[in-house]
Protein backbone atom coordinates (compact mmCIF):
# COMPACT_ATOMS: atom_id res chain seq x y z
CA UNK A 1 0.00 0.00 0.00
CA UNK A 2 1.29 3.24 -0.65
CA UNK A 3 2.18 5.66 2.38
CA UNK A 4 0.37 9.23 2.27
CA UNK A 5 2.63 11.77 4.22
CA UNK A 6 1.55 14.81 5.87
CA UNK A 7 3.04 17.52 6.44
CA UNK A 8 1.76 20.32 8.89
CA UNK A 9 2.70 23.95 8.19
CA UNK A 10 -0.80 25.45 8.84
CA UNK A 11 0.48 28.28 11.93
CA UNK A 12 1.55 31.80 11.67
CA UNK A 13 5.41 31.44 13.21
CA UNK A 14 4.69 34.08 15.79
CA UNK A 15 7.64 33.66 17.86
CA UNK A 16 9.87 33.78 15.36
CA UNK A 17 7.62 37.37 13.98
CA UNK A 18 8.37 38.84 17.35
CA UNK A 19 11.96 37.77 17.46
CA UNK A 20 12.36 39.73 13.95
CA UNK A 21 12.51 37.04 11.49
CA UNK A 22 10.56 38.71 8.14
CA UNK A 23 9.95 35.44 6.32
CA UNK A 24 7.97 32.33 6.99
CA UNK A 25 9.15 29.94 9.49
CA UNK A 26 10.00 27.01 7.04
CA UNK A 27 11.86 29.85 4.79
CA UNK A 28 14.02 30.98 7.32
CA UNK A 29 17.54 29.76 6.39
CA UNK A 30 20.27 27.90 8.66
CA UNK A 31 23.47 26.66 7.51
CA UNK A 32 22.64 27.66 3.76
CA UNK A 33 19.21 25.96 3.82
CA UNK A 34 15.49 26.23 4.45
CA UNK A 35 13.84 24.78 7.95
CA UNK A 36 11.51 23.41 5.05
CA UNK A 37 14.57 21.66 3.26
CA UNK A 38 15.83 20.15 6.72
CA UNK A 39 12.46 18.81 7.55
CA UNK A 40 12.14 17.49 4.61
CA UNK A 41 15.15 15.81 4.50
CA UNK A 42 14.12 13.95 7.93
CA UNK A 43 11.64 11.80 5.50
CA UNK A 44 14.40 11.09 2.85
CA UNK A 45 13.97 7.00 3.29
CA UNK A 46 10.58 7.22 3.79
CA UNK A 47 9.37 9.17 0.47
CA UNK A 48 9.07 6.85 -2.63
CA UNK A 49 7.91 6.97 -6.12
CA UNK A 50 4.41 6.31 -4.79
CA UNK A 51 4.75 8.14 -1.73
CA UNK A 52 1.82 11.23 -1.43
CA UNK A 53 2.70 14.35 -0.11
CA UNK A 54 0.09 16.84 1.25
CA UNK A 55 1.72 19.82 2.85
CA UNK A 56 -1.35 21.33 5.12
CA UNK A 57 -1.09 25.28 4.82
CA UNK A 58 -2.34 28.58 6.00
CA UNK A 59 -3.97 30.47 2.83
CA UNK A 60 -2.75 33.90 4.41
CA UNK A 61 1.13 32.25 4.22
CA UNK A 62 0.78 32.15 0.63
CA UNK A 63 3.03 28.92 0.76
CA UNK A 64 1.72 26.94 -2.73
CA UNK A 65 4.14 28.07 -4.98
CA UNK A 66 7.11 27.53 -2.91
CA UNK A 67 5.67 24.04 -1.25
CA UNK A 68 5.53 22.53 -5.37
CA UNK A 69 8.54 24.63 -6.37
CA UNK A 70 11.04 22.60 -3.36
CA UNK A 71 9.12 19.19 -4.48
CA UNK A 72 9.96 19.70 -7.91
CA UNK A 73 13.33 20.36 -7.08
CA UNK A 74 13.54 17.20 -4.88
CA UNK A 75 11.95 14.78 -7.53
CA UNK A 76 8.18 14.36 -5.78
CA UNK A 77 5.51 13.93 -8.32
CA UNK A 78 2.69 13.13 -5.95
CA UNK A 79 2.12 16.29 -4.14
CA UNK A 80 -0.94 18.43 -2.60
CA UNK A 81 -1.63 21.55 -0.91
CA UNK A 82 -4.08 22.17 1.38
CA UNK A 83 -4.95 25.79 2.19
CA UNK A 84 -6.80 26.37 5.47
CA UNK A 85 -8.70 29.91 6.12
CA UNK A 86 -8.00 30.63 9.37
CA UNK A 87 -6.17 28.34 12.41
CA UNK A 88 -6.98 25.03 13.70
CA UNK A 89 -7.20 23.90 17.52
CA UNK A 90 -4.38 21.76 16.64
CA UNK A 91 -1.79 19.60 14.11
CA UNK A 92 -4.72 16.59 14.67
CA UNK A 93 -7.45 18.93 13.27
CA UNK A 94 -4.79 19.75 10.29
CA UNK A 95 -3.90 17.06 9.48
CA UNK A 96 -7.78 15.58 9.51
CA UNK A 97 -9.25 18.51 7.28
CA UNK A 98 -6.66 16.89 4.31
CA UNK A 99 -8.30 13.10 4.40
CA UNK A 100 -9.91 12.69 1.76
CA UNK A 101 -6.70 12.82 -0.20
CA UNK A 102 -4.89 10.32 1.86
CA UNK A 103 -4.93 6.79 0.82
CA UNK A 104 -6.80 5.16 3.26
CA UNK A 105 -5.50 1.95 3.91
CA UNK A 106 -2.35 2.77 3.43
CA UNK A 107 0.25 3.98 6.11
CA UNK A 108 0.42 7.83 7.17
CA UNK A 109 3.08 9.72 8.71
CA UNK A 110 2.03 13.29 9.97
CA UNK A 111 5.06 15.28 10.41
CA UNK A 112 5.88 18.94 10.70
CA UNK A 113 8.60 21.81 9.35
CA UNK A 114 10.51 22.34 12.36
CA UNK A 115 12.27 19.09 13.18
CA UNK A 116 15.32 17.79 11.68
CA UNK A 117 16.06 14.28 12.34
CA UNK A 118 19.17 12.68 10.52
CA UNK A 119 18.15 10.83 7.96
CA UNK A 120 19.95 7.86 7.99
CA UNK A 121 18.76 7.27 11.82
CA UNK A 122 15.21 7.76 10.50
CA UNK A 123 14.21 4.34 8.81
CA UNK A 124 10.93 2.62 8.21
CA UNK A 125 12.34 -0.54 8.79
CA UNK A 126 12.51 0.46 12.06
CA UNK A 127 9.32 -0.35 12.59
CA UNK A 128 8.75 -3.11 14.86
CA UNK A 129 6.58 -5.48 13.47
CA UNK A 130 2.72 -5.83 13.73
CA UNK A 131 2.44 -2.30 14.70
CA UNK A 132 -0.52 -0.39 14.21
CA UNK A 133 1.15 2.90 15.40
CA UNK A 134 4.87 3.90 15.67
CA UNK A 135 6.66 6.79 17.67
CA UNK A 136 10.10 7.82 16.98
CA UNK A 137 11.91 9.18 20.60
CA UNK A 138 14.34 10.75 21.83
CA UNK A 139 15.73 11.53 25.46
CA UNK A 140 15.14 14.61 26.18
CA UNK A 141 14.76 17.25 29.59
CA UNK A 142 11.25 19.20 30.02
CA UNK A 143 8.04 18.29 29.83
CA UNK A 144 7.00 20.71 26.15
CA UNK A 145 6.88 17.29 24.34
CA UNK A 146 4.41 14.03 23.54
CA UNK A 147 6.26 11.12 25.79
CA UNK A 148 5.54 7.30 25.17
CA UNK A 149 5.25 4.47 28.42
CA UNK A 150 6.40 1.29 27.59
CA UNK A 151 5.39 -1.98 29.17
CA UNK A 152 7.78 -4.93 30.37
CA UNK A 153 7.11 -6.11 26.50
CA UNK A 154 7.97 -3.01 24.93
CA UNK A 155 4.89 -1.81 23.50
CA UNK A 156 3.51 1.29 24.68
CA UNK A 157 0.91 1.49 27.14
CA UNK A 158 0.24 4.91 27.25
CA UNK A 159 0.92 8.12 25.82
CA UNK A 160 0.60 11.61 26.89
CA UNK A 161 0.69 14.91 25.72
CA UNK A 162 3.03 17.33 27.66
CA UNK A 163 2.81 15.02 30.95
CA UNK A 164 6.28 13.30 31.44
CA UNK A 165 5.39 9.82 31.92
CA UNK A 166 8.93 8.74 30.84
CA UNK A 167 11.97 9.64 29.47
CA UNK A 168 10.88 8.80 26.04
CA UNK A 169 10.18 12.33 23.94
CA UNK A 170 8.11 12.07 20.49
CA UNK A 171 10.68 14.03 18.03
CA UNK A 172 7.22 14.58 15.95
CA UNK A 173 6.80 12.14 13.64
CA UNK A 174 3.44 10.26 13.70
CA UNK A 175 3.10 7.05 11.70
CA UNK A 176 -0.19 5.03 11.91
CA UNK A 177 -0.64 1.29 10.35
CA UNK A 178 -3.09 3.27 7.94
CA UNK A 179 -4.83 6.75 7.43
CA UNK A 180 -8.34 5.23 8.26
CA UNK A 181 -7.08 3.92 11.94
CA UNK A 182 -6.45 8.13 12.13
CA UNK A 183 -9.85 9.09 10.94
CA UNK A 184 -11.31 6.28 13.41
CA UNK A 185 -9.01 7.66 16.81
CA UNK A 186 -9.52 11.54 15.74
CA UNK A 187 -13.47 10.79 15.26
CA UNK A 188 -13.78 8.73 18.75
CA UNK A 189 -11.25 10.24 20.93
CA UNK A 190 -11.97 13.83 20.55
CA UNK A 191 -15.40 13.57 20.70
CA UNK A 192 -15.01 13.53 24.45
CA UNK A 193 -13.68 17.22 24.86
CA UNK A 194 -11.93 16.14 28.05
CA UNK A 195 -9.12 15.00 25.90
CA UNK A 196 -7.98 18.37 24.50
CA UNK A 197 -4.50 19.55 25.80
CA UNK A 198 -5.10 23.24 26.69
CA UNK A 199 -7.44 23.53 23.87
CA UNK A 200 -5.60 22.00 21.34
CA UNK A 201 -5.79 18.77 19.47
CA UNK A 202 -2.86 16.96 19.35
CA UNK A 203 -1.93 14.25 17.75
CA UNK A 204 0.31 11.81 20.01
CA UNK A 205 -2.89 11.26 22.27
CA UNK A 206 -4.60 9.51 19.55
CA UNK A 207 -2.61 6.52 19.82
CA UNK A 208 -4.19 5.99 23.46
CA UNK A 209 -7.34 5.23 21.46
CA UNK A 210 -5.25 2.79 19.39
CA UNK A 211 -4.16 1.08 22.77
CA UNK A 212 -7.64 1.32 23.95
CA UNK A 213 -9.13 -0.61 20.79
CA UNK A 214 -6.24 -3.47 21.45
CA UNK A 215 -4.28 -2.11 18.89
CA UNK A 216 0.01 -2.07 19.04
CA UNK A 217 1.86 0.96 19.63
CA UNK A 218 5.79 0.93 18.70
CA UNK A 219 8.61 2.91 19.27
CA UNK A 220 12.30 3.83 18.46
CA UNK A 221 14.79 5.46 20.63
CA UNK A 222 16.48 7.37 18.52
CA UNK A 223 20.51 9.00 19.77
CA UNK A 224 19.58 12.43 20.62
CA UNK A 225 22.28 13.96 19.14
CA UNK A 226 20.78 13.21 15.80
CA UNK A 227 17.31 15.23 16.62
CA UNK A 228 17.95 19.24 15.74
CA UNK A 229 14.48 20.61 17.16
CA UNK A 230 13.67 23.87 15.42
CA UNK A 231 10.09 24.94 16.51
CA UNK A 232 11.44 28.02 18.43
CA UNK A 233 14.20 30.91 17.40
CA UNK A 234 16.07 29.49 20.78
CA UNK A 235 16.21 25.98 19.49
CA UNK A 236 17.45 27.41 15.92
CA UNK A 237 20.19 29.21 17.73
CA UNK A 238 21.52 25.89 18.64
CA UNK A 239 21.23 24.44 15.27
CA UNK A 240 22.69 27.54 14.03
CA UNK A 241 25.90 26.72 16.73
CA UNK A 242 26.29 23.40 15.90
CA UNK A 243 27.72 22.45 12.26
CA UNK A 244 25.18 20.14 10.79
CA UNK A 245 25.11 19.20 6.34
CA UNK A 246 22.26 18.32 4.76
CA UNK A 247 23.02 14.74 3.04
CA UNK A 248 23.16 14.96 -0.50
Amino acid sequence: MSTTIVITMAGRGSRFTAAGYTVPKYQIEAHGHSLFQWSLCSLRHFIAADTRLIFVCLKENDSGDYVRSQCEVLGIGDVHIVELDELTDGQATSAYLSRTLWHTHGPLLVYNIDTYVEPDALRPDAIRANADGWVPCFQAPGTHWSFVRLGDDGWAVEVAEKRRISDHASVGLYWFGSGADFVTAYDRYFADPVHLVGGERYVAPLYQQLLRDGLKVAITDLPPEHVHVLGTPAELAVFLAASPQLPG
